[in-house]
């Protein structure tokens, strides 16, 4: 593989998660990455709402700064910062972005295929409820702030 600059790797991992990796040739992480990304700005776009969309920013910050140190390691020769093989990392990433991190669990050698399908149902669960729970606390406190929707 040809060398890659981890600067140019870390700036396409802040400008959009999983683009840094992609560089760096690493494909499913990247596409994981991407996934969840765009889970986020689904969420952003379908819930109108100005507090849901503070919530899943700083949700998105949570996925933009470890993708970008990611990248930058990856692509000087390091150790990834994270990877499937850690176990505590992909649990992170299912609770906090649900389904679009199941990418990383079913690439991760550490959870038996059993635990990946258990984890794969609750993580689908979890994230229709949780996605009725922001819905539903982004508008009360929309209903509690003076109005100012989000443009549709």
């Amino acid at each position: 593989m040809t060398p890659r600059s981890p600067i140019v790797a870390a700036l396409l991992s802040l400008l959009l998660p999983g683009l840094g990796q992609l560089y760096n040739g690493d494909r499913a992480k990247g596409i994981a990455m991407l996934c969840m990304a765009l889970g986020i700005g689904v969420t952003v776009a379908v819930s109108h709402s100005v507090w849901s969309a503070i919530l899943m920013g700083v949700l998105y910050i949570a996925v933009l700064i470890p993708a970008s140190q990611d990248a930058y390691r990856v692509a000087r020769g390091s150790a990834p910062s994270f990877a499937g093989e850690r176990m505590w990392y992909v649990v992170w990433m299912l609770l906090c972005v649900g389904p679009f991190a199941l990418p990383l669990l079913w690439q991760s050698r550490r959870f038996s295929t059993r635990g990946k399908v258990l984890w794969t149902i609750a993580v689908i669960l979890i994230a229709l409820v949780s996605i009725l729970a922001v819905n539903a606390i982004g508008h009360l406190l929309d209903g509690l702030s003076p109005r100012h929707p989000l443009p549709e």
